[in-house]
């Protein structure tokens, strides 16, 4: 385990009431919770415990044996302090396992050395640039030192290497324009350089300078990179991760998907013999009711606050992302034997739970956790995915507020059922293949827009039985893309910015109507303009917001009494999402393609 602090809150009677996830793997085991502080000492030390506690010095420190779940008594240090716990000020015990620390300072300096030594080896430049200061950095490593070569301003930085002939005339647009991609913080920067900057000026060399944006936890943004000789980016093994750049989800400042199952892949390819690693997948239960009751800002709210708790769980011994609405994804090192998985999953269940058991009067919000270990589960993230998420429909088929994971004994047999079957399995149902198939449409737009616009537009119409799907784009709200059935009374689609459609929309970014016969009388003349279409059925997404609707997507069907499924309304709306935040070049782009394709 390392060096690791294991905190227990407790109240003003000196009971537990919560623990961080060391707590809970160094003391509990299966099926017992501990309850008073006392039952965790050496029975011959348990007055003296209870008088430190009891004396409640902020800041003072003691050594007792404490019973580790293995009934073995280690000596620990002992510090009591308060903290805040959900709002309440509590006493908090914190405690750290003496041999433990020893042994892990003893690893770190044997690690360090060999860091430091490997960094010589390979005389490695790197550089730094944090905006709040607007200050640059080189330092590289040799002979197991840290050399610092710049340290300035980044504009003091960039008048020297002109000055002093550190960049040729021919490079002086290319360095400059390195220089502002820093100061702008892009999320990746990958710039080919001729230059002096490793050699003091004295000779030009073929420099790839590689870098990505970094944002910590108080949003202080930084950029970080390496500078490679030209001859060594190919045989670089971090080139590529240092290529893709850590892409964060804004609202919850978890990593986003794209990322977090990067990074999966990496910490599976990486892992050394016999370390073993957790997905694990955090599903918020009742959610949706949040959203439809209190609205989308509360529900932001809860995500918001859920991938703060989670953050705070892995920090430092993993990592979390945000796989998609509610959902969660996991990756934590060192999942050594089953106490310390649980005591990560039963962490994670207290810690969501008790984070929300007062914030909605109605609405219950607790986690359900699949999860499974790499390898002991599976090779493949694919494979430990899909058992994860076999796990994560168990805890919800139980009863949910629950974790569930992969135990080869109790559920192989039935994971290679469902996966077999055709029908009555929920993660391979429609819903989850059409999910996934839009989740797979999000990750290829930005590599290929155009196409990638066709091919699920095209999937939608054939699979949910649609009479056609189109896009209105522009002043004119004029139509810029149709597939399916193709009518001339659909060329424009004017009517999304009048009074009238605002109140259908009621302040939503889309509407959705089984039967246009049944809609309210308010909006009546909508159903004409519907029934002029041939329209019986409608989903309208805007682009743009309900106060500048820039444009317009409508899936249509004109068969009677077609309703539509939960999933397709929510693909839709992904796909009106995904469209809406593509630059207005792109949608200009694609509105000119369409044109000339048709």
């Amino acid at each position: 385990m390392g060096y690791e602090v294991k905190k227990i809150y407790l109240n003003e009677n000196l009971d537990i009431i919560e623990g961080n996830r060391e707590y809970f793997i160094y003391f509990e085991r299966v099926g017992h919770r501990f309850s008073k502080t006392e039952e965790l000492v050496l029975p011959s030390e348990k007055d003296d415990f209870v008088a430190f506690l009891k004396k409640g010095e902020k800041g003072s420190s003691a050594i007792f044996h404490f019973k580790k779940y293995t009934d073995e008594f280690r000596l620990n240090k002992a510090v009591l302090t308060t903290e805040t716990l959900h709002n309440t000020e509590r006493l908090c015990l914190k405690l750290t396992d003496l041999d433990e620390c020893f042994e892990y300072l003893d690893k770190a300096a044997v690690e360090m050395k060999k860091q430091r030594a490997a960094m010589s080896i390979i005389e490695d430049y790197f550089f730094s640039y944090e905006k709040s200061t607007n200050k640059f950095k080189i330092i590289h490593y040799h002979d197991s030192n840290i050399y610092t070569d710049f340290n300035s301003d980044i504009d003091e930085w960039k008048d020297k290497m002109i000055s002093e002939g550190y960049v040729p005339d021919d490079q002086i647009r290319v360095f400059y324009k390195f220089v502002t991609d820093l100061k702008s913080c892009l999320s990746k920067i990958f710039v080919k350089l001729n230059c002096g900057f490793r050699t003091s000026g004295k000779i030009m060399q073929n420099l790839n300078l590689i870098g990505t944006r970094f944002e910590d936890d108080n949003g202080n943004v930084s950029m970080i990179g390496r500078l490679l000789e030209d001859s060594n980016v190919n045989s670089t093994q971090n080139t590529n991760h240092l290529m893709n750049e850590l892409q964060y989800d804004p609202l919850t400042k978890c990593f986003n998907k794209k990322t977090i199952v990067e990074i999966a892949h990496k910490k599976m390819h990486d892992a050394e013999p016999n370390e073993k690693i957790a997905m694990i997948i955090v599903d918020l239960d009742n959610f949706k009711p949040v959203n439809d009751a209190y609205g989308h800002l509360a529900g932001d709210r809860v995500l918001e606050q859920a991938g703060e708790v989670l953050r705070a769980i892995v920090a430092g011994k993993g990592c979390a992302g945000r796989y998609g609405g509610d959902e969660f994804l996991l990756i934590v090192n060192h999942m050594d034997d089953e106490e310390t998985l649980r005591g990560t999953l039963q962490t994670i269940l207290n810690n969501i739970r008790t984070q929300f058991e007062n914030s909605f009067d109605d609405i219950k919000i607790t986690p359900s956790i699949g999860a499974s270990v790499y390898p002991t589960n599976a090779e493949t993230f694919e494979e430990l995915f899909n058992r994860a998420d076999f796990c994560l429909y168990r805890a919800k088929d139980k009863g949910r507020n629950r974790y569930v994971f992969f135990r080869e004994d109790l559920h192989l047999e039935l994971y290679k059922k469902s996966v077999e079957s055709t029908s009555g399995v929920k993660y391979q149902g429609r819903e989850i293949q059409e999910l996934k198939y839009m989740a797979q449409f999000m990750h290829n737009l930005s590599a290929a827009p155009f196409k990638s616009i066709k091919d699920v537009l095209s999937h939608m119409v054939e699979t949910y039985s649609l009479a056609d799907i189109s896009i209105y784009y522009g002043e004119d709200l004029s139509r810029i893309y149709t597939v399916g059935e193709k009518r001339d009374c659909q060329n424009e689609a004017e009517y999304a910015r009048s009074e009238l459609f605002k109140t259908v929309l009621k302040g939503s970014r889309y509407v959705r109507m089984d039967f246009p016969e049944d809609i309210s009388s308010d909006a009546k003349a909508f159903t004409e303009i519907l029934n002029q279409r041939g329209i019986k059925s409608t989903i309208q997404c805007i682009l743009g917001t309900p106060d500048d609707i820039k444009g317009l997507v409508t899936f249509d069907k004109t068969k009677e009494a077609q309703q539509w499924a939960e999933y397709e309304v929510n693909c839709a709306v992904m796909f009106a999402s995904s469209f809406n935040l593509l630059p207005e070049s792109t949608k200009i782009d694609f509105a000119l393609y369409s044109k000339l394709k048709n």
